[in-house]
């Protein structure tokens, strides 16, 4: 019997059931059921799909169920622990019900009583899994925030040429035949959160490492021929790697001003833009390679740039690469970024490839304060340059370390940390010195015989003044006071014990 019959006899069902009496209704059902080969649940199924119903009267108890909640919780509670962060649920519902009787609970259903049971709640781990609400979260500006991504990717050289890793190679052996591959192919993609602009960059190196990560930020920060987006960004996020986290990265980061942002562990979400990025690198670009391989990584390179001048455009004949936002109205990438004209502050451009190395092996460097001020050689600047200390006097004494470290797209500033007895250290900013005399001095260096005015007092100073206070006590008022007494060679604490002065040595030889 085909569909189109079956319906018409249901229909032909339905109708004799509206005028059958009460007690044939069922014999009516079970005849038919029998003569389809279907079960009367199955009839009754199809009878109210074309609009019939039993007639009979909803139960008082519909809706609940003798099953404890205790169990359900239980056996729902189970189910969602084990769900993987890919999503595959792991724990079969025999099995939970096996463990849930092992722990003294009761269950008296049958398994698929049970998933329906969590299903009709809404405990299903189906439904339990996916219950993260997230925000839409926007960005103000180009370059607000970017999101970078490294990840290995099946395409690898050997012996010069280009290899793809079939799917059915890669799961059948694939720790035997990717071990034989020493250099391995990583993707790098940037993603920039207000216009969606796509980057990527591939490395060819046994792992994922700091190196490969600095290339990758000088090259997509940096200008490029053929790019349109490049700039420091304000924010940057990404996982909690081993490189994108080490000191070297942290430092150059820090130096650029850009605040490093990681997500915890089985929070992709929060970058969800690169992930999609990388899906489309690898469906929309890396699927081409198969078709028209290429036999380096620099021609990879290559066809990977001109791939992302023609996606971020939007001129890919017979494909729509416009991003597509909650006005739903299609957006060009590069249109988006140039937006950033609106905000010339946040166009910062990357400085130059050396002045960045030094951050990745660089620590910060001491030197000793002179006259309140520092000498210090910026990697930016190329030349060593004095920096006045003067604001900060109050912290600091002659000869005193300090430690320093260069800050890039600041015009030559440095970041100064002064040591506190008791306290944690002082961390300031300074600026170079940039006037200066005919004769080389600093511009605001007193002139002799134009007026003299003492300098702030530092802390060796503050401390001395207190000494020297202790010394002569009122009338050692400042140190120039201080010096006066003693060149008249006045009696140190003599105005202790009411003019008396400090016992030296008469309490000597009477001890017994």
């Amino acid at each position: 019997m085909n569909i189109t019959t079956l319906s018409e006899e249901v229909i032909q069902l339905g109708k004799r059931l509206m005028t059958a009496a009460h007690g044939e209704k069922r014999a009516l059902v079970d005849r038919f059921a029998a003569g389809v080969g279907k079960s009367p649940t199955a009839v009754y199924n199809l009878l109210s799909r074309a609009g019939f119903k039993s007639g009979r009267k909803t139960r008082r108890d519909a809706g609940t169920t003798l099953v404890p909640m205790e169990t359900l919780e239980f056996l729902a509670g189970a189910q969602r622990e084990a769900v993987r962060a890919n999503g595959k649920r792991t724990l079969p519902m025999g099995t939970a019900m096996n463990i849930a009787a092992a722990n003294g609970l009761e269950v008296n259903i049958s398994r698929s009583h049970a998933n329906r049971l969590l299903r009709t709640r809404r405990m299903d781990s189906k439904r339990t899994a996916a219950v993260r609400n997230h925000i839409t979260l926007d960005s103000p500006y180009p370059n607000y925030l970017h999101q970078i991504d490294p990840s290995l990717c099946l395409l690898f050289y050997l012996r010069g040429r280009q290899q793809l890793m079939r799917d059915e190679e890669f799961y059948k052996n694939k720790h035997e035949a990717y071990a034989k591959v020493k250099l391995k192919v990583w993707r790098y993609v940037r993603y920039d959160h207000y216009s969606g602009a796509i980057d990527v960059r591939y490395f060819e190196a046994a792992g994922e490492n700091q190196a490969s990560l600095f290339d990758f930020l000088m090259w997509t920060w940096g200008k490029q021929d053929g790019r349109l987006s490049y700039g420091v960004p304000k924010m940057l996020l990404w996982d909690k790697g081993s490189a994108n986290t080490s000191r070297g990265i942290v430092n150059l980061l820090d130096a650029l001003g850009v605040e490093n942002l990681t997500h915890f562990a089985g929070h992709s979400w929060a970058k969800g833009g690169v992930e999609v990025s990388n899906n489309i690198v690898e469906t929309r670009f890396e699927s081409r390679l198969r078709f028209q391989p290429v036999e380096s990584v620099d021609e990879l390179n290559a066809a990977a740039l001109a791939w992302c001048r023609d996606f971020n455009a939007n001129v890919l004949a017979h494909e729509d690469s416009r991003v597509r936002r909650a006005s739903g109205e299609p957006m060009v990438r590069d249109d988006l970024w140039q937006a950033i004209l609106r905000h010339p502050d946040a166009l910062r451009e990357m400085p130059e490839r050396k002045a960045c190395q030094w951050f990745l092996h660089g620590a910060p460097e001491t030197r000793r304060v002179r006259d309140l001020k520092i000498s210090f050689r910026h990697p930016e600047l190329g030349r060593s340059t004095l920096y006045d200390l003067t604001e900060w006097a109050e912290f600091l004494g002659q000869n005193m370390q300090v430690k320093v470290t260069p800050l890039l797209l600041r015009e030559g500033a440095v970041r100064v940390e002064i040591d506190q007895l008791g306290k944690g250290p002082l961390i300031v900013e300074a600026a170079p010195v940039r006037e200066f005399s005919e004769s080389g001095r600093p511009a605001t260096a007193q002139i002799f015989g134009e007026g003299f005015s003492r300098a702030k007092d530092t802390l060796d100073e503050k401390i001395a003044k207190r000494l020297a206070k202790a010394a002569h006590g009122e009338e050692a008022a400042t140190l120039d006071d201080a010096y006066a007494l003693r060149a008249k060679q006045a009696r140190p604490f003599g105005h202790l014990h009411d003019g008396k002065g400090a016992v030296a040595h008469s309490h000597l030889g009477q001890a017994e």
